[in-house]
């Protein structure tokens, strides 16, 4: 979930007045919040922030609660992965799951389970846990985190053997279940949720979990506590006693807070962080945004015109000024990207010569050729106004919570971009995340948009959110299950993406993600703008052994799971001054 908050700073004509009306403003209010009382004094837990949360409420659901404060750890924090894929394509680490092997043409794998893990009201976590975990959907669909109950599936059955093995059997080799599938899954007490009448409404008000933050020693409408889990399977770990997480109600008070040294770590976009955050105290304080990431991008419904048209597609690629939006918007901590999007995570996965130049051009600000694709392709113009191929005026706003000022100021310029080659084009701005993201999720209306998959491993989770027959959710639905943002499908991208999950020959799957990306960049659904960077700012004066550029081992961003666990469990107590 991206948390980049700042107060909102309204609808001005000049970009770079935006961004700097959203640096002035931080040091123009004080906002009240859990930590603004706090006195400067050494910090027993390490504290966290996001910003415009509102009041919390008890809910410690991991099905449900991801959007609420309350949720922001809850994965990670008490409820645990089988395995990490992490951030940056790195190789795979085992969690619960200690091992695994493949068999039977690859079409099963045995997960060899930790054996001296217990659930926090003291029972083992065993075998039986896991299944119940990976077949929950059949309880309650909201509970279906590895797609069980999906004609789709893979998963052909899921078994026990003995107390502490696994034995999981799919349909047809699956290249990607573990990176892709596996990576996303938390385990949750059989005894505990088996019980549960309604998983969907339930708030878990006292969590029973394996990880090594269970203990809810605090909790008000302002900040809450997680302290140590004693009993906590890994020796010796976590390093630290406790984390709390305080409400900022404003991105002004969640500046003020890592200023003034009373929050240790956030995951907010700061503009001129080197001089807002960085130089308020040199030693301790710094910022990592990581740009090993998928990206940011321009996305609708394709299956409403005029968008459903590719050429429509293209002509608006052409005529955004992306090092304009990087720059000014962006405050250039995130690169442009071209048409595929894939530059800063995957690099290696795009090699061909045509394809790299085909993708560098469709992105190349070009607003002349913008206009002359569109009026090859039945588009006409009334002056400077554009015309559909039905003689329709085309208007695309797009819509953005008024307290992220960057997506704020880049909406500015695409939409005067836009405006340019004849689309009446304004941002609309929302007063917060409830407000926006349920139209977000479904594109109700056009907006900016990150990718919304956990494969790390390989392009391949990009290419099926976006491209596959399987992910496909109708148009007006809420698509944040499989990432299908825009609504679209191909039956040719379905065919390769399945040749590609059943292969485990690199060089195929290379040869697949090629044709893909050819594809692709013939139907362009989505139009890819800049890489999303993994914000974060933290504090080394109580803490250090945080990710950064030179201890980069996962996710930055704290609500990011699994990555979080490896956060929460190397994170190291004492001050220290450097990075």
């Amino acid at each position: 979930m991206r948390r980049v908050h700042f107060v909102g700073v309204g609808a001005v004509g000049v970009v770079v007045l935006v961004v700097a009306l959203a640096v002035q403003s931080a040091g123009a209010h004080t906002t009240k919040s859990a930590a603004s009382a706090r006195p400067s004094a050494a910090h027993t837990c390490l504290v966290l922030a996001g910003a415009g949360d509102p009041a919390f409420t008890r809910n410690f659901n991991p099905y449900t609660a991801g959007g609420l404060p309350s949720g922001a750890l809850i994965r990670g924090a008490i409820y645990e992965p089988l395995m990490i894929s992490p951030e940056g394509g790195k190789p795979t680490l085992p969690w619960l799951a200690r091992s695994w092997k493949w068999s039977n043409g690859n079409k099963t794998v045995t997960l060899s389970m930790a054996k001296n893990v217990k659930w926090s009201d003291g029972k083992l976590l065993t075998s039986t846990d896991v299944v119940y975990s990976l077949t929950a959907g059949k309880q309650n669909k909201a509970m279906d985190i590895v797609g069980y109950t999906r004609p789709d599936t893979s998963i052909a059955s899921v078994k026990a053997k003995g107390s502490y093995a696994v034995v999981i059997n799919l349909k047809a080799p699956d290249s990607q279940f573990i990176a892709s599938t596996l990576n996303g899954v938390f385990i949750v007490p059989r005894h505990i949720w088996s019980k549960v009448k309604n998983a969907s409404t339930w708030t878990n008000p006292n969590p029973v979990g394996s990880g090594p933050f269970t203990k809810i020693t605090r909790f008000t409408t302002q900040d809450y506590i997680l302290g140590k889990n004693p009993s906590y399977w890994q020796p010796g770990k976590p390093l630290i006693a406790c984390m709390e997480y305080v409400q900022a109600a404003s991105g002004d008070a969640a500046l003020l807070l890592i200023q003034s040294g009373q929050v240790d770590w956030t995951h907010n976009f700061v503009p001129n962080v080197a001089k807002a955050y960085d130089g308020k105290d040199p030693p301790h304080f710094h910022h990592f945004y990581a740009t090993s990431a998928y990206p940011i991008s321009l996305t609708f419904d394709d299956t409403q015109y005029p968008y459903s048209l590719p050429a429509f597609r293209k002509a608006l690629s052409l005529a955004i000024d992306r090092d304009t939006v990087s720059k000014l918007g962006e405050y250039g901590y995130a690169p442009p990207t071209d048409a595929i999007g894939l530059s800063g995570l995957f690099p290696q996965w795009v090699t061909d010569p045509s394809v790299k130049a085909q993708a560098k051009q469709m992105a190349t600000y070009n607003p002349s050729a913008a206009k002359k694709l569109l009026t090859d392709n039945g588009f006409t113009y009334q002056g400077s106004k554009l015309l559909d191929p039905h003689g329709n005026p085309v208007s695309l706003d797009i819509h953005v919570i008024s307290g992220w000022p960057d997506w704020v100021a880049s909406n500015h310029i695409i939409t005067k971009n836009l405006q340019a080659i004849g689309i009446d084009s304004n941002v609309k701005l929302e007063p917060d995340w409830n407000s926006w993201y349920p139209n977000a999720s479904s594109t109700k209306n056009p907006t900016l948009l990150w990718q919304n998959t956990t494969a790390q491993g390989s392009p391949y989770g990009f290419f099926n959110a976006n491209l596959s027959n399987n992910s496909f959710i109708p148009s007006g639905q809420d698509a944040t299950a499989t990432g299908d943002w825009e609504h679209y499908k191909n039956d040719q991208a379905t065919a390769l993406l399945n040749q590609w999950k059943v292969t485990l020959d690199p060089k195929k799957q290379h040869t697949i993600a090629t044709q893909l990306e050819k594809l692709w960049l013939q139907q362009l659904p989505v139009v890819p703008l800049f890489i999303g960077p993994r914000w974060s700012t933290y504090s080394t004066k109580y803490f250090h052994c945080f990710n950064s550029p030179k201890n980069f081992y996962g996710d930055p961003i704290f609500s990011t799971y699994p990555d979080n666990i490896l956060s929460f469990t190397r994170i190291c107590p004492g001050g220290k001054a450097g990075a």
